[in-house]
């Protein structure tokens, strides 16, 4: 939303008036019809109102009482108003003033709006009245049994066993469902435009976001004031150790590091878009790449938990409501976390969902993961028996520093030719007929077993078969062999670990999500703490949703500014000049082009000293400097990336 330089407080007598009350009325911004339209097709293409409201009926004990101040419409049209004008973020004090004050008569009209006098008496009723309705829609959707205050631990132990899960895990999906609409509102104006620059492919990651609460120690008697939130440690899998000791044992004769607790407050699993297509498999990207191809790093499912707490399961419950609204399915990078994670929580539902996963392994993961029928599991790709020693333990020398990156290049290529090769596609029950190295008419290695493979090529190597007693394994003895789709599939994937397709696909969706999240850190300030003052998991993930859906928009405001849609050309870098009239939208129903660029800095008439009194984020001399932040966080994270023991070939990585 474009602010304009119409203000709505009318004269005031300023005698006696407190300085929070002014500086609302310094701030005030009339809200244009076009403004309100706009928010209005915002709330109703989520279709959340719906949704709560018919929980709401049905927690309803009674129809007694009586009929509220403010509806849920006209609720969450001023959060969506207010998160517009305040980069993402909403402040429940003022959606209270732009509803009592900012609207139109006519807006005010439709959302049966009372009229709330304009001092202290006025502002207290009618926030009170959103505060009310906040409270109201969240707490049918707050999948805690916990009152958000300083509890006995005893008691936190006895709410939860005594509470009903079958409830609990109602309003869990009720609250997935909610937020997540909040971020399809953002995307749908141009779902055709992604569906079409996008090949489904995804990377799943978690960040920790901050609570207005002050963590306390394991050992206190009574929990923090916030008690949905956990400590967020930076080592390991982010859980705090005092919660489960249990798998912090040190071993015998090892000294342990102590985790440093970085934050308290919780995690959000996001679901970013990828891109994997843009450069060529072993080539270099060309020298001037069309960049308006490139869709942005998008979120297009979310899920908020403790930190630590299941991260394979809040996973899939995020990509699971993505299926549910159609979005296609293709490669999917995640790291090691997940891939730690048990078959049955993780590995198995991500492919039953249609992705094909890629991840990197830890080094006590990587050499001979599993068998079947005698093929080796060996760094997530079936291979022969018969392999050498040398060539199976090849990636896991280069990390104990046995060898370097030359020879691990060569024994790498060198086992390449061992590999099963896939006979044919995977059936409907994700079953593949594997396709031994020394069997078929064209054969990767000469093996004694198979004679037919012998003096087909001098170029071939020779299987060194060993004998025992119990005979040639299964897979030597038949030509090919099926593989079910449950044998090795915590570690398998389709690319061979730390070659070129591996390499190209897995950075440049990793990257991806981490660029998100400096992003939405830098602009949107998801990680602080100020910006969402209350507490619960619940009213955490309803903020944090508006913050998400306005970096989409932001984004995608900025990326179609650099396409040819609707017959209308392209602009990379789009006017700040706003007209008198309203401009008409995009043809994708999107708000105008530069709605974006005007919410980056405060508007001309509004005095910069007013926002650093009540908001600090929005001093324009910080703002100013949030491009830079981002630049030196996305050369971090894109160093900390490249760094790794993959980027052997430069010329294979290109631009990843």
């Amino acid at each position: 939303m474009t602010p304009t330089s119409l203000s709505c407080s009318g004269p005031h007598d300023h005698a006696g008036t407190p300085p929070w009350l002014q500086q609302l009325r310094e701030r005030r911004r009339c809200v244009r019809a076009a403004d309100f339209t706009r928010a209005r097709q915002f709330v109703g293409r989520s279709g959340v109102v719906p949704l709560i409201h018919e929980a709401q009926l049905r927690a309803r004990k009674s129809n007694a009482g009586r009929t509220r101040t403010v509806t849920l419409h006209a609720l969450f049209i001023g959060m969506t108003l207010d998160s517009w004008r305040n980069q993402g973020r909403v402040v429940l004090a003022e959606v209270a003033d732009i509803l009592a004050h900012q609207l139109t008569p006519a807006a005010r009209t439709q959302l049966a709006l009372p009229t709330w006098p304009d001092d202290i008496d006025g502002f207290e009723s009618a926030y009170l009245a959103v505060r009310r309705a906040f409270h109201a829609a969240e707490a049918v959707m707050d999948p805690s049994p916990l009152p958000k205050r300083r509890l006995a631990r005893a008691d936190v132990a006895r709410l939860e066993r005594e509470a009903d899960q079958q409830d609990l895990a109602t309003r869990r999906q009720l609250l997935v469902e909610v937020t997540n609409r909040l971020v399809e509102a953002s995307l749908a104006p141009a779902r055709t435009v992604i569906e079409e620059f996008w090949d489904g492919s995804a990377a799943v990651d978690a960040t920790p976001i901050r609570t207005f609460s002050r963590g306390v120690s394991a050992k206190d008697p009574k929990t923090a004031t916030d008690p949905d939130a956990a400590w967020y440690v930076r080592d390991g899998n982010h859980r705090d150790p005092a919660t489960n000791p249990q798998e912090h044992i040190p071993h015998k004769g090892k000294k342990t590091r102590k985790a440093k607790r970085y934050l308290y407050g919780f995690e959000a699993t996001l679901v970013v878009t990828g891109e994997t297509s843009t450069t060529p498999l072993g080539g270099r990207p060309a020298t001037t790449p069309d960049r308006s191809r490139h869709l942005p790093a998008l979120v297009l499912a979310f899920t908020v938990h403790k930190p630590g707490h299941d991260p394979a399961g809040n996973a899939i419950t995020a990509l699971t409501d993505m299926r549910r609204r159609n979005y296609p399915t293709g490669w999917l990078a995640a790291d090691r976390a997940y891939n730690a994670a048990l078959p049955e929580t993780f590995h198995i539902p991500v492919r039953d969902l249609g992705y094909r996963p890629i991840w990197d392994y830890r080094i006590d993961q990587l050499g001979i993961q599993d068998s079947h029928a005698g093929a080796l599991l060996i760094d997530g790709t079936w291979y022969c028996p018969n392999l050498p020693s040398t060539l199976t333990t090849a990636t896991g020398d280069l990390l104990t520093k046995k060898i370097d990156k030359h020879t691990w290049r060569a024994r790498v290529d060198a086992r390449a030719s061992y590999r099963l090769r896939p006979k044919a596609a995977p059936d409907h029950r994700g079953g593949r007929r594997m396709l031994c190295p020394a069997a078929g008419t064209h054969p990767t290695v000469a093996c004694p077993v198979k004679r037919r493979s012998l003096g087909r090529d001098p170029r071939l190597p020779l299987v060194d078969v060993t004998p025992t007693p119990a005979g040639h394994p299964e897979v030597c003895r038949r030509e090919s062999l099926t593989f079910n789709r449950d044998i090795g599939i915590r570690h398998w994937q389709e690319l061979d670990h730390g070659l070129a397709p591996w390499v190209h696909h897995y950075f440049r969706l990793r990257n991806r999500v981490e660029h998100f999240n400096g992003y939405a850190k830098d602009h949107e300030a998801i990680e602080r703490s100020r910006t969402r003052r209350i507490r619960g998991i619940a009213a955490q993930s309803l903020l944090l949703s508006f913050q998400i859906a306005h970096a989409n928009h932001r984004k995608l405001a900025s990326w179609l500014d650099t396409l040819q849609t609707g017959g209308l050309p392209a602009r990379r870098r789009p006017s700040n000049r706003h007209t008198q009239e309203p401009p008409r939208l995009d043809p994708q129903g999107l708000p105008p082009r530069q709605h974006p660029r005007s919410l980056i800095h405060p508007t001309p008439h509004t005095p910069p000293e007013q926002h650093k009194h009540i908001w600090p984020s929005a001093n324009p001399q910080r703002a100013r400097s949030r491009s830079t932040q981002q630049q030196s966080r996305s050369k971090r994270q894109s160093v900390a990336l490249t760094g790794s023991i993959w980027s052997v070939d430069r010329g294979v990585r290109g631009g990843t």
